[in-house]
């Protein structure tokens, strides 16, 4: 499991995406991030973190 820091790092370094959407915080107790926490892991980027969804909202691309 990771953290916001180790998702972060995958997440910059490895996936490279355009955007992000944080899901899986909070699922089970071993996963305690936040998407802030994670956002703010991702450091300066141009990678756009969609962390204002609530469930159930719906968004078109």
């Amino acid at each position: 499991m990771m953290n916001p820091a180790d998702a972060a790092f995958v997440t910059r370094e490895w996936i490279k995406p355009k955007m992000v959407l944080p899901m899986h915080y909070g699922t089970n107790p071993f996963l305690k991030g936040t998407p802030a926490e994670f956002k703010a892991a991702l450091g300066q980027t141009s990678i756009k973190v969609l962390d204002d969804w609530q469930p159930g909202q719906v968004k078109e691309f």
